[in-house]
């Protein structure tokens, strides 16, 4: 049945394309002068790939040149299709996957299978320029955004540490050379309330500032019912201000401060039966939950003069939140679990790039430092009379230095060569206590204070050739890294520590454009080689995760992506990609040898399909409407390194239809609309195993209105 169903969903992507080629056809016909004329009033930047420049790319070449397998997601795809995290990008980019856990604070992201589900992330995230070091940061709610980047593939050498699999580039929207004020209401069902203001407003002539906020409340969508309460309602409190000051021609400064404040009941999870795949409501006895508050502030400094650019990047993050979970999700009262921690991280960046003649070149340092404390709070027993406490102090700091040249026509017009390398240095520290506190006496169980250090040098190389302007061919050779470091959950002196591991990345593709810009095609093929991979593992005792290595593993792979707009009236976009991620050597213990198996959160194939009409609308009434429709696919993956639980290939379509009027606009949304039944998450803890559902159809209505 499943499989019929994905034939049929083929068949409409393929019958969609064919209908789109009957006019693209027509529009050959005309005169290239006049079809140039047109193209300026599509207003449709994502086509028209010479007007496109991808900023997190540091040589900031136009889309169509970057020899990068990247997605660029623009303001207009986020507000349409509900893009309201980086969850959302599951499967609209190749080869991502963003499993929900069921709260903010476990958040990690994969790309063409690598990431970490504890610890360090290993894809990067930076939002207005500023790093994001911790996963914990990673599922912030989105407002007023305009573009989001996608780099897959090691991106180390320009960004730095643990960027091992790609980076994510969010940007918000500037309020520079825009004056307005911008409000938005929305409501849906299970609850769904959000409530959103920006002004932007300019200070004279040197300064632009911007002001906004956002509440978002959602009920929940599961009932824990043992307690008749919903357990994943969540309320949020976001506030943004940012200012820009252009000192002269020369030179502009641009401040950005913003907080986020999150209540989160979490874990809607319940009992699977790993034989018939049965879900149980979720059922357990203690209130869980997550709280967070983030607080970022960045500011970017630019001078520029000729063909010389300066850029420094100071940044500051503060994390406060607190988790409480009842760890063995049953109506017993055998384990409930608080960890408080906070956090502080500084960063600091300085890059040049010059232009002479043929050659770009950039070089940088870069330095940082993050503290971390910890204290985690175990009861077990009978009224959990047994209490076991961990204290962490943590702290890593490191410092790089890189440099990156690109030379155009480089024995030959139309080939360029660009050579990078990046020397990267850094120490961790962890200082732990761990007490048992049984019939009111304290037991001390272990102290350790231990640091490691880590040194790297990461190459890369990359050959690109340009055909006239509508062909692309490009390679890469890049090293990929990511530290190692301390578990912060263990229960033997050999688990606390795990090595850093390495990859060789080889990829290559085609990007194109066609017909006057009104077709973009990519095509990227990649092969990944590396060893020590991280892989997370439950504790002996199953109560908490950590990371070991495994000795060698592999993953390759196609990406494609297919963008047509042969009129004003259909857009189509269809992106996939296709990961077979496998471990090449992985003695897991004495008795067990899992060579060969799927890596776990590595979905097979990735499939988005999505159709734009653009109605015009002569009317008093209205001026136009919008109908989006897409499809998101993903799947087959695996839940665990052994490969004993999986979900297979599922797809869920969604829609909206949007009137504008004026400055005003009313939308109608709907995610998941045939309420398709698929697992985001699976695990096995303390002799059972656990499951989260994915939402269910769910709709709302939203109301935008510019001043």
């Amino acid at each position: 049945m499943e499989k019929q169903k994905t034939q049929s969903t083929l068949l409409l992507i393929i019958g969609v394309l064919i209908l789109n080629s009957t006019p693209l056809k027509a529009q050959q016909a005309y005169d290239k002068d006049k079809m140039l004329v047109s193209l300026d009033s599509l207003n449709f930047p994502t086509v028209q790939l010479g007007e496109v420049v991808i900023k997190s790319a540091r040589e900031q070449r136009p889309l169509q040149e970057l020899p990068i397998s990247t997605s660029l997601i623009p303001v207009n795809q986020i507000e349409q299709e509900q893009v309201t995290g980086l969850t959302d990008l599951t499967s609209r980019v190749p080869n991502l996957y963003m499993p929900s856990y069921g709260s903010k604070l476990t958040s990690p992201i994969y790309i063409r299978g690598i990431g970490s589900r504890i610890n360090s992330p290993a894809i990067g995230l930076y939002v207005d320029n500023v790093p994001q070091f911790d996963k914990s940061s990673f599922d912030f709610e989105f407002y007023n955004i305009e573009r989001v980047e996608v780099l897959r593939g090691p991106q180390g050498t320009m960004y730095g540490r643990n960027n091992l699999g790609g980076l994510i580039h969010v940007y918000t929207q500037s309020p520079e050379n825009n004056e307005s004020t911008n409000a938005e209401i929305e409501f849906g069902n299970y609850g769904k309330q959000n409530f959103g203001l920006t002004i932007n407003q300019p200070l004279g002539e040197k300064t632009d500032f911007q002001i906004g906020g956002q509440y978002r409340h959602q009920d929940g969508y599961f009932e824990n019912i043992y307690t008749g309460k919903m357990a994943d309602k969540m309320d949020v409190y976001n506030g943004r201000a940012r200012i820009i000051h252009r000192w002269n021609e020369n030179f502009k400064s641009d401040l950005i401060l913003s907080t986020e404040n999150s209540t989160q009941n979490g874990y809607p999870y319940g009992v699977i039966n790993p034989l018939t795949n049965q879900l149980q409501p979720v059922n357990y006895n203690e209130t869980s939950g997550y709280d967070r508050n983030l607080t970022t502030a960045g500011l970017v400094n630019t001078w520029s003069m000729d063909k010389l650019t300066l850029n420094a990047v100071t940044s500051g993050q503060y994390i406060d939140d607190e988790q409480t979970i009842d760890q063995d999700f049953t109506t017993d009262s055998r384990y409930i679990v608080s960890q408080p921690q906070t956090q502080y991280v500084l960063s600091q960046e300085i890059t040049a790039k010059m232009e002479r003649d043929k050659t770009e070149t950039i070089f940088g340092v870069f330095g940082f430092y993050h503290s971390l404390e910890k204290n985690v709070s175990v009861g077990t027993g009978p009224g959990y009379s047994t209490q076991i406490r961990k204290d962490y102090e943590h702290t890593n700091a490191g410092v790089a230095a890189f440099a990156q040249s690109t030379v155009s026509d480089f024995l030959f017009d139309g080939f360029s060569i660009t050579p990078g390398v990046r020397i990267d240095w850094e120490k961790n520290t962890q200082d732990y206590y761990h007490e048992m506190i049984r019939d009111g006496a304290t037991i001390p169980m272990d102290t350790t204070d231990s640091d490691m250090k880590f040194s790297e040098i990461l190459p890369r190389i990359t050959i690109d050739y340009q055909i006239l302007d509508a062909f692309n061919i490009y390679a890469s050779l890049t090293k990929g890294y990511k530290t190692g470091g301390f578990n912060s959950t263990f229960e033997r002196s050999e688990d606390q520590t795990f090595d850093a591991e390495h990859s060789w990345n080889y990829e290559a593709g085609l990007k194109s454009k066609w017909v006057l810009n009104l077709m973009r095609f990519s095509i990227t093929g990649f092969y990944i080689d590396w060893k020590n991979q991280q892989i997370y593992q439950p504790v002996p005792s199953g109560r908490g995760s950590m990371l070991k290595n495994a000795g060698r593993s592999e993953s390759k792979g196609l990406e494609a992506e297919l963008a047509i707009r042969p009129n004003k009236i259909l857009e189509t976009t269809i992106n996939t990609g296709y990961t077979e991620a496998t471990f090449s050597e992985y003695q897991k213990n004495d008795s067990t040898d899992l060579s060969g198996n799927y890596l776990p959160y590595a979905p097979r194939v990735t499939l988005y399909a999505g159709q734009n009409i653009h109605i015009p609308i002569k009317s008093n009434l209205l001026n136009k409407a919008q109908i989006n429709i897409n499809y998101q696919g993903t799947g087959k993956l695996y839940w665990d390194d052994e490969n004993s639980a999986s979900q297979e290939y599922y797809g869920i379509w969604n829609a909206s239809v949007t009137f504008h009027r004026k400055n005003a606009s009313l939308s109608f949304r709907s995610r998941n609309i045939f309420d398709k039944n698929y697992q985001v998450f699976r695990f096995s803890a303390l002799g059972n195993n656990y499951a989260q559902r994915g939402i269910p159809a769910n709709f709302s209505a939203r109301l935008k209105v510019m001043f």
